[in-house]
């Protein structure tokens, strides 16, 4: 038990640094720019299934925003996104290739009066990927890249994503999952470089071996795509996993 509270407390101090350098960056990085603050809530029901080394999965996820008109807080008023992916993975011993086709049906985030007048995009999104995953001291580092081809109905984009993310153990049934996401633009056709950084943590609690559920808090700082405004959101994160 002392051993488990010594790891959640340097790994405690570690985020605690992460996050105050992460909250200078952006600080200085928009500065000078129009920022705006949400709350959100993103959920997520996920199901795999493990074919020999094959890992088939599909995924929905729902998420909405607060209305700043009639609340700062309430992550219930108005719709975000409501999203669907499948995607097949080959996992090695440390590595794990994938390819995923996902559609996203997104509401542009609430900000200002003119949001309001916004319609929502579909996107169609094709992601292959690799991630590598490390033992490290009692838990594992996962480090993914993705490349995202993007297909609106007026036009195409490209982004690649990298996540890190460290997995650790609390309980037999209960692990804490910190994460670390940036995002770029790339080709085709992208506007912006540096697009998103995203930084959260989880609580995971495993009902079975084929049940987890996840809640937690999510970071999201976001560059909108045609001008220097800012989008800073706060998240609840819910989801539930099952393995088939």
């Amino acid at each position: 038990m002392n051993n488990v509270q010594q790891d959640l407390e340097i790994h405690k101090q570690v985020y605690q640094k992460l996050g105050l350098c992460l909250m200078l960056f952006f600080f200085a990085f928009s500065s000078d720019a129009q920022t705006y603050n949400h709350t959100s809530v993103w959920s997520r029901l996920l199901l795999s299934k493990q074919v020999g080394k094959w890992i088939f999965t599909g995924d929905v996820a729902y998420r909405r925003q607060n209305d700043f008109r009639q609340s700062k807080i309430n992550f219930l008023d108005k719709p975000l996104l409501d999203a669907q992916r499948l995607s097949v993975g080959y996992r090695s011993k440390d590595w794990l290739f994938s390819f995923a086709a996902s559609r996203w049906h997104a509401y542009q985030i609430l900000g200002k009066e003119a949001d309001f007048e916004r319609l929502p995009t579909v996107e169609w999104r094709f992601t292959p990927g690799i991630e590598y995953f490390k033992k490290i001291n009692k838990g594992t580092l996962q480090w993914r890249t993705q490349y995202e081809y993007r297909s609106f109905i007026d036009r195409n984009a490209g982004r690649f994503r990298q996540r890190f993310q460290y997995r650790l153990p609390v309980s037999q049934a209960n692990n804490l999952v910190f994460l670390q996401e940036f995002l770029f633009g790339s080709p085709p056709n992208s506007t912006k470089k540096y697009e998103q950084n995203q930084l959260g943590v989880t609580f995971n609690h495993n009902f079975t071996d084929k049940l987890e559920s996840e809640i937690g808090y999510r970071y999201i700082f976001r560059r909108r795509r045609t001008t220097d405004e800012i989008d800073n959101e706060n998240a609840l994160v819910v989801g539930l996993m099952l393995r088939l």
